[in-house]
């Protein structure tokens, strides 16, 4: 028995020995209430769904994502409230309804509702973020009171809802020369093949250049054969992303979340340039992206869907390095063919890592440096001395209001 019913007892029992009428009736009223409160809290969440639908779950940073939230009461008892706190990661933005901290989640998108039997009621809010990343709803905590609205039942639930959000992208010129023959520009779709890499022959197909046609191969079976080659290296693309923004070693730094998110800006506005280039390219990174590795990759490709892995990337990414940039391009070499152009995208001075840039070089890479930040217009002159090909990345404002990039 609870103390509550103990005492209504008590008051029942004193009012009948003592001869006093009101002890009694307050008694029974006491466990009346007490008896209610034992239904709610025993039945109270029976029948009770709580559900939670967003309607994507990749985004672009400043877009907004619808937000269900579907409470039904299937049962024959009413709810004199019906209270949902869903756990938020910080930086998630629910409109129209503030967070509140509560102490079993901190930040808690809260709602509450009067349900009659058999009630159901869907909420429509609208969800973003204060920048890139990957946030959570949930769990919920469900709590329900009885008839009196005293606090009945409580139960957590354990769904979680995972929105990632992409970072800023913005208009940015191209990132990689025209091809040419002759005087002609290559096409820009299709498989762009270098002349100089001769990969084998296939058969003859219509439209195949007649200077294609490997004379001694097609008499010797009978049938026309084509020259074929391998694909030109200058449109395969690695970029290089140094998220350190500062000079020091990486453990012992602080960052600047506006630098940082910058660096993220351009690297995936120049992502969604070198994908419009229809050039294959891929990122690699020294941060953590939610897997138990020191390094994040996504492998240079052409494929269909292949800015988007590296949006999701750049989403999931650590805004503090991992390792030294250096450790970084050290790797390349191990998992890049040469002849790919390694696109280094940087916040601070070259000097650190000259050394693995120009053995890149020397090893049959492309090099060439994208400085942002501040400092770009001076971080690319002193690049350009030391011998490298380099531009500044100049976003037309702050990260969150930019229009476009430029590159000077």
């Amino acid at each position: 028995m609870t103390p509550g019913v103990l005492a209504a007892l008590g008051l029942v029992l004193a009012g009948a020995i003592l001869g006093v009428p009101v002890a009694g009736v307050l008694g029974i009223v006491a466990l009346t209430l007490e008896f209610v409160h034992w239904i709610w809290a025993t039945r109270g969440l029976d029948g009770v769904r709580y559900a939670r639908r967003l309607a994507a779950r990749r985004v672009a940073w400043g877009e907004e994502v619808p937000l269900e939230i579907d409470v039904w009461n299937r049962k024959r008892l009413p709810l004199a409230w019906l209270r949902a706190d869903d756990a938020t990661s910080p930086g998630l933005i629910v409109r129209d309804r503030p967070a509140v901290d509560t102490e079993a989640f901190g930040p808690t998108l809260r709602n509450t509702w009067t349900l009659a039997p058999y009630e159901r009621v869907v909420r429509h809010l609208r969800v973003t973020a204060e920048r890139r990343g990957v946030f959570t709803l949930g769990p919920v905590d469900v709590s329900v009171g009885d008839l009196f609205a005293r606090p009945a039942a409580t139960t957590e639930l354990a769904p979680i809802d995972t929105l990632l959000v992409w970072p800023r992208t913005v208009p940015a010129p191209p990132m990689i020369r025209p091809e040419r023959w002759g005087d002609l520009d290559r096409a820009r779709r299709g498989l762009v093949e270098d002349p100089s890499r001769f990969a084998g022959i296939r058969p003859y197909s219509p439209g195949d250049p007649i200077r294609r046609i490997h004379p001694r191969v097609s008499e010797r079976l009978g049938r026309p054969m084509t020259k074929r080659f391998e694909p030109s290296r200058e449109r395969d693309v690695l970029i290089a992303l140094d998220l350190q923004t500062e000079a020091g070693r990486t453990w012992e730094l602080s960052f600047d979340d506006a630098a940082v998110e910058e660096l993220f800006v351009v690297a995936g506005s120049v992502a969604r340039s070198l994908a419009a280039q229809h050039a294959s390219f891929g990122l690699t990174a020294a941060g953590y992206s939610g897997l138990p590795r020191r390094f994040a990759d996504v492998e240079v490709a052409q494929a269909a869907g292949q800015v988007e892995r590296v949006l999701d990337l750049l989403a999931r990414l650590s805004p503090t390095p991992s390792a030294p940039f250096e450790t970084l391009l050290a790797r390349i070499e191990r998992r890049v063919s040469n002849g790919t152009t390694v696109l280094v995208i940087t916040a601070r001075g070259t000097g650190p890592f000259v050394r693995p840039l120009r053995r890149l070089r020397r090893a049959g890479y492309g090099v060439s440096i994208l400085a942002a930040g501040p400092d770009a217009v001076a971080i690319a002159a002193a690049a350009r001395a030391a011998g490298f090909t380099a531009r500044a990345a100049i976003l037309d404002g702050p990260w969150p209001t930019a229009t476009r990039l430029a590159l000077a």
